[in-house]
Formats: C-alpha cells, sequence, structure tokens
C-alpha cells in the first residue's frame, strides 16, 4: 500500500480547523505565513523558508478554547497565556517526526528580543519573524480599510523595535510597510494571495506513517477541548477500523477508516466550549450549533483534494438511512460501508465512554440502544452484527491494537 501527500495541504489544514475558534476571524496561520514570508524573503534569507511556513499555519495549535484564543488576539495578551500555548504547540508537535524541527520555532514565537538570550536554547529566527508577523495580522481590524490602518499598525509595532522585536527584523517590515500591495494582498477577499504559497522547497512529501502522525495530533487538538474526551477521536479511529477489518476491507480502506476516526470530529473546533461540555441537554439553539461540526469535518479535509474516502467518512458519521442525519440528510443508497461504519462506531463509542452527566454503557445496553436504530432504519444491520458478534474484542480491547501503518 502506497500513499502519499504533501505536508504543506495538511499544514494549511490544520490552520483553518485551529482559527475556527477565532469567531468569525478566518485565515490567521495563513496571514501569518504570507507576512512572515514577505519579511524572510526581503531579509534575503540564503535558508529555505519551508520550516518558517509551516510553523507559522500551525503556530496557534496549543491554544485549546474560543476564550484563549480571543484573548490571544489582544496586541499586549497576557505573557502567560501567550507562554502556555506555546508551551503546549511544542509539546503537541513533538509527536509527529516530520514536525518535531519545529519545535523551538514554535516555543519561542512570543519570546521578547530582550529575553532571547536568557533562555536555554537558541530561538530560531523563524520563531522571531513569526512573533513579528503574529502581532502586525491581530492589528488588522476586518472592517476597516486596511490601507487606512497602515499608518496604525507601523506606529504600533514600531514602539517596541529592540524590546518585543527584533530589530533586524522590524527594519525589513518597515521596508515592506511602504507596498500598498503588501496589505492589499493581506485583506483581498476576492483573490486570497495569502493562500497560493508556493515554492520548491515547501513540497514536503508525506508518507503513510507522517499522515497517521498528523491525523493523530489533529484528534489530540480536539479530544483536549473537552476533559470528557480526551480520547474520543482515538477510540472512534480503533473501533471503525476493527470493524472495516471484520467487515472485509481491504488494507488501504481500513487505513482510510483509521485516518476518518482520527479526523471525524476536527469540525467541533468550531463549536464553543460550553456547549461541547454542558452537563444536560442541549437547547435547539446549542444543537444547531453542533450540527455544523461535520460540515467543517468535510470543508477541512476536502482541502487536500487526495482524500475523498477519507473526507465522505470522517464528515457522513451523523448521516442516517433514512436520510434524517446531518449534515448533508443523505440517505441509505448514498452512504457506502465506510460511511456506515463510521456511525456505527460513532455511536458505539459514545454510549461506552463516561460523560459529565452519565456513566458509560454496558454491552446489553449498547446493542439493545443500537438494534433499536436498526429497527427504525437508521444505521446498518449489518455492521451492527458485526460489532455484536466481536463487541468486546473490538471495544474493550481495540483502542490497544496497533495501527495499521
Amino acid at each position: 500500500m502506497l500513499f502519499t501527500s504533501n505536508l504543506r495541504d495538511f499544514a494549511e489544514m490544520l490552520s483553518c480547523a485551529v482559527d475556527l475558534m477565532e469567531r468569525g476571524t478566518y485565515h490567521h496561520g495563513q496571514k501569518v505565513a504570507y507576512i512572515a514570508l514577505h519579511i524572510f524573503e526581503h531579509m534575503e534569507i540564503s535558508e529555505d523558508p519551508a520550516d518558517l511556513v509551516i510553523a507559522s499555519y500551525i503556530h496557534d495549535i496549543g491554544i485549546s478554547s474560543f476564550e484563549d484564543k480571543e484573548k490571544a488576539r489582544e496586541f499586549f495578551a497576557s505573557s502567560e497565556l501567550l507562554r502556555e500555548h506555546c508551551l503546549d504547540g511544542a509539546y503537541l508537535v513533538e509527536s509527529v517526526d516530520i514536525l518535531k524541527d519545529l519545535k523551538y520555532i514554535i516555543l519561542h514565537h512570543h519570546t521578547r528580543y530582550t529575553d532571547i538570550d536568557k533562555q536555554a536554547e537558541e530561538v530560531p529566527l523563524e520563531a522571531q519573524i513569526i512573533n513579528l508577523a503574529d502581532r502586525v495580522e491581530v492589528l488588522i481590524k476586518p472592517d476597516k480599510h486596511i490601507l487606512e490602518q497602515v499608518d496604525n499598525i507601523v506606529d504600533t509595532v514600531l514602539r517596541y523595535r529592540g524590546t518585543l522585536f527584533n530589530p533586524d527584523i522590524m527594519d525589513a517590515f518597515l521596508a515592506l510597510s511602504a507596498k500598498e500591495s503588501f496589505w492589499l494582498d493581506i485583506s483581498n477577499e476576492y483573490q486570497h494571495k495569502y493562500e497560493h504559497i508556493d515554492f520548491p522547497g515547501l513540497n514536503i512529501k508525506m508518507n503513510m506513517k507522517d499522515i497517521h502522525q498528523f491525523s493523530y495530533l489533529c484528534a489530540k487538538i480536539v479530544d483536549r477541548k473537552s476533559p470528557y474526551t480526551a480520547r474520543h477521536s482515538q477510540r472512534i479511529a480503533a473501533i471503525a477500523s476493527a470493524l472495516g477489518r471484520l467487515c472485509g476491507m481491504d488494507e488501504q480502506d481500513v487505513f482510510f477508516l483509521e485516518l476518518a476516526g482520527l479526523l471525524h470530529d476536527i469540525g467541533k473546533l468550531s463549536v464553543p466550549e460550553h456547549i461541547l461540555t454542558k452537563k444536560g441537554r442541549l437547547s435547539d439553539a446549542e444543537y444547531r450549533v453542533m450540527k455544523q461540526h461535520t460540515y467543517y469535518t468535510y470543508c477541512l479535509i476536502d482541502r487536500l483534494k487526495i482524500m475523498n474516502k477519507v473526507r465522505d467518512w470522517a464528515s457522513f458519521h451523523h448521516e442516517r438511512l433514512d436520510g434524517s442525519g446531518y449534515p448533508f440528510h443523505l440517505k441509505g443508497n448514498q452512504l457506502d460501508l465506510g460511511a456506515r461504519i463510521m456511525a456505527v462506531a460513532d455511536i458505539a463509542g459514545a454510549l461506552t465512554e463516561d460523560r459529565p452527566y452519565r456513566a458509560g454503557f454496558g454491552k446489553q445496553e449498547v446493542m439493545s440502544m443500537l438494534r433499536e436504530q436498526v429497527n427504525n432504519n437508521l444505521i446498518d444491520g449489518d455492521v451492527v452484527r458485526v460489532l455484536g458478534n466481536h463487541f468486546d474484542e473490538i471495544i474493550y480491547s481495540a483502542a490497544e491494537n496497533k495501527s495499521v501503518v
């Protein structure tokens, strides 16, 4: 089985996913990458800027809540908040071999210029560039014409030349800031220049192991939003891939099912924490917000362009055979075996997990509820029978099984 992808595409996807927590202010990571790359190029640095761009895309992965994301957009955000998400982001990238070299860029992307000599390790130049690019981007107000803001943005960051920001990097930014095109590229909603960063060094190939590790990283970022779902995505991935094997799917499709399980809730980054962690029944309004998560899962994975099965199986896990599911209201003939497996895996996984308002259900209760849904033409009876015949193996042991990678 051979399957490859491009790290840039995955990093952009994750950047967009994290930006779903910005209450409508999207593309922060991509705009930071665009600003940072232009500063880098203006400084005529001879090194490849690939690490700078990838780190710019994912620099905020350590932020886990709407509240913290909003606070981090304040120019004078709490140093404790900034330090905490730098630490968390550096820790998260260590789990992905292809991202390990970015650890210290992520760790220090909010380190003040005057504090660089106090650090135990060298602070990469890329981190210092992202530091300025990030603070420039948060100063941009989406409801005001960009060229009317330039003087204020420049004046604000210039006050901290040599304290917050590296003077050489600041000088490069000041030279760039004189170009109207630089600012218009950042704000142009008709042609997103910041979405088209490309150069040979950025075409970093990912093999199956890399893709699995990156998807696992996405799962951890999503699941850490709620203390009650700390391993939910990993469990769904294990249950779905085990069901796929037992249903006779080939090795590549079992791998795709595992990826779909890891990524199926990535759209939940768009759902505020007070809804995700609510102890009681969701109100109609809250449920409508919750329903958007599978739609965003679809859109995010669709950005990759190469994993249509993973996209569909991940985002269709709340579709039902009678068309009553969401968000697309697909019916039985539109839902293939992978989508049917994911629906059963997600329900079974959720029912057997502890929640703030109840303990996880046992085998008899779970199978009774699943069979009732089969009788109501909501989920696939054959998949449910496979689960029932191998319940202990799948539910209680699948999470310990090795990945197909």
